[in-house]
């Protein structure tokens, strides 16, 4: 059994506009789970929508985790806090997330 995390983001403002800016948010989470000891960790990745059908998000993250508390220990991670307190959050203009086990 697996625990996997999925949220998408709609930008606003300079994330909306500017590629570099989501290229620089995706460097970001990148290097903190290449750098993070995070165990219980399976899989990760993020990437921007490949815009081949229109309603899409602009941006995924896709988390597997062994179960529910390694999933917390990635959530709570004060590195990740400060990624989405810095670069994320005053630039979402809608978010989703699901969690599910599986």
């Amino acid at each position: 059994m697996s625990f996997t995390h999925v949220v998408t983001f709609s930008w606003t403002g300079d994330a909306a506009e500017d590629p570099a800016v989501v290229d620089g948010i995706a460097d970001a989470l990148r290097r903190f789970i290449a750098d993070a000891d995070l165990p219980g960790l399976r899989s990760w990745s993020c990437g921007r929508d490949a815009g081949i059908a229109t309603g899409n998000a602009d941006f995924a993250v896709v988390g597997v985790f062994d179960d529910v508390d390694a999933f917390a220990v990635y959530r709570d991670h004060p590195e990740h806090r400060r990624i989405i307190t810095e670069q994320i959050a005053h630039r979402v203009g809608q978010r989703t997330a699901v969690q599910f086990a599986g």
